[in-house]
């Protein structure tokens, strides 16, 4: 569970369980979120539709999808659609969440790069009994 990996970071976390409640968090906070986590399938839609959102906010977020099986092709086609990576959990590794959350945020906060922000993070997935479908994660600097 990501909420578990983000407890002893210096990141703070909230969520939702819906695509449609995260993109509503998204819109009323995308100016403080720098990286997204989306599960691959989610109840409401799937990664595309919140790519689809993020491409369209100038300083919008960069998109990490997550998904428990590995896949290449499914890897290939995030990278090609413009997501920044895949994150594979069964179960999620923390320091592997963690590097590529914070190299997400830093390539999201290089000179002249269209997603300038940094310091929150949000997370869709769902997983009803044991996390929140969105989550946004504070650094100590924002």
């Amino acid at each position: 569970m990501l909420q578990q990996i983000f407890d002893d970071s210096p990141w703070e976390f909230q969520g939702t369980f819906t695509i449609r409640d995260g993109l509503d968090l998204l819109r009323r906070t995308h100016h403080q979120i720098s990286v997204v986590i989306c599960e691959r399938c989610l109840p409401d839609g799937d990664w595309k539709i919140v790519l689809t959102e993020l491409d369209s906010t100038p300083d919008g977020p960069m998109l990490i999808v997550s998904s428990r099986l590995a896949d290449e092709r499914l890897w290939a086609e995030v990278l090609n659609l413009g997501a920044f990576d895949l994150l594979l959990g069964s179960p999620f590794v923390p320091e592997e969440v963690l590097r590529v959350t914070q190299c997400a945020s830093m390539a999201g906060g290089e000179v002249g790069h269209p997603r300038s922000r940094a310091g929150l993070i949000s997370e869709f997935s769902y997983e009803p009994r044991h996390s929140p479908a969105i989550a946004r994660i504070a650094t100590g600097n924002a």
